[in-house]
Formats: structure tokens, sequence, C-alpha cells
């Protein structure tokens, strides 16, 4: 996979993100990649200020960091995986989505989605990735963030316009495979099963927004 900064300037990179996502995403990638390794990425990825200094624990946005920030970091985790890539971001998405769930009961409604738990496979993933998404505009308001859920037969698609993973990068791949890992995991914390989750969009490839889908059939 490719990956570039986009050659003119894209509004979305500059939506300050929560300053928990970030520390979330950068405790994850040091469990996956090491010490030593994040000390690479992090510099590689122009992002050496956060080196030893992760942000602080705090689920509201408004601070510094920027989505163009977090855009970097998953461009950097990309390139040192090399081959290994896909498989290592979906990871870094796993244990960041883990930090998520301990921490944002109230904003993502967790009480709801337990109750969910005793409801078909089809109907978890929708109630779940609606709470997603309301979480997300909650948190951005609706002025930074216009995601949607959208039923499409066989899957239920999450779009996103405004998308931190790829935000002001070109690729000739997919790229946001962080958010692909953080699905697998909300999932397979809701419903006890394995999704299969692919992003079908980017825009990082030219799309209005990024698009993931999740199959109402969860895996063997």
């Amino acid at each position: 996979m490719e990956i570039k900064n986009k050659p003119q300037p894209d509004p979305v990179a500059d939506i300050k993100i929560v300053d928990a996502y970030m520390r979330w995403a950068l405790l994850a990638a040091e469990e996956v990649v090491g010490a030593k390794g994040m000390s690479v990425v992090l510099r590689d990825s122009k992002l050496e200020r956060f080196a030893g200094n992760y942000p602080a624990d705090v689920l509201k946005p408004g601070g510094t960091i920027t989505f163009g920030e977090y855009a970097d970091l998953n461009a950097g985790l990309l390139s040192f995986f090399g081959r290994a890539g896909k498989s290592m971001a979906y990871r870094v998405g796993r244990i960041s989505a883990k930090h998520g769930i301990d921490q944002q009961s109230a904003i993502f409604g967790v009480a709801a989605l337990l109750a969910a738990k005793v409801l078909p496979y089809s109907t978890q993933i929708k109630v779940g990735l609606d709470a997603m998404n309301d979480g997300f505009r909650k948190v951005y308001g609706a002025a930074n963030y216009s995601g949607r859920i959208e039923d499409r037969g066989a899957t239920i698609a999450m779009i996103m316009p405004e998308c931190a993973n790829c935000a002001g990068k070109q690729s000739t791949e997919p790229m946001c495979l962080i958010h692909v890992g953080v699905l697998l995991e909300s999932v397979h914390w809701l419903s006890g099963k394995e999704a299969d989750v692919k992003q079908t969009a980017s825009r990082s490839m030219g799309a209005e927004a990024c698009v993931w889908e999740v199959s109402k059939t969860p895996k063997e």
C-alpha cells in the first residue's frame, strides 16, 4: 500500500480528535510494536512530541491533537508493519477498542448494549453500530461528525464523511484498518462472535466517505 499526503488541504484533518482516542491508539500500538518500535513509528510519522508524553485520558475534543495527526500515526504504523500491516492494524484497533469499551459506558450506552446481547446477531450489530455512531456524534457534535448507519441487505454499513484514520491522506488501498479492528472487537464484545468486517470505500481513495460493512452473518 502506498500512502501520501493529499496535494490539497483536507479540512477533515483539522478537526480536533478526542485526546483519549489518540492515547488509546498510542498505547495499543506500543503494545503491538514494543517501546523501541514505537519510537521509530513516532519519529517517522513526525509525532515525536508524543514520545513519553501520551495525551491525557480525557473523553472530549477541543485539545491540540487533530484528525490529521491520528492519520499520521495510522500511516506510520502501516509503513512500519509493511506486508503485515493489515493484521497488525487490526490488532491495534482491537486493543484500542478494549480501552474504549471500558471507559465510554455512559457515552455509548453500554447498559442498552448489554440488554441487546439476547437479541439475534444481526440486530445486535445494528444496535451496536447505532450506539457507536451516536456516541461519536455526542462527542464531536454535528458540525464535526455526520456519520450514519445504513442497512444494505446482507450487511450493515458504517459511513463516515469525517474519518480520522485517513484525514489528509491518499492511498492506493483502503487504509482505515484500525477502525476495522475497532469494529471487530466491539462486535465480539457485544455478541461473543467474530464478525466479518470490510472497508469498502475510503476518502483516501477519492470517496466522499469512508465505509465499513459488517456482515449480518458471523464468521464460523
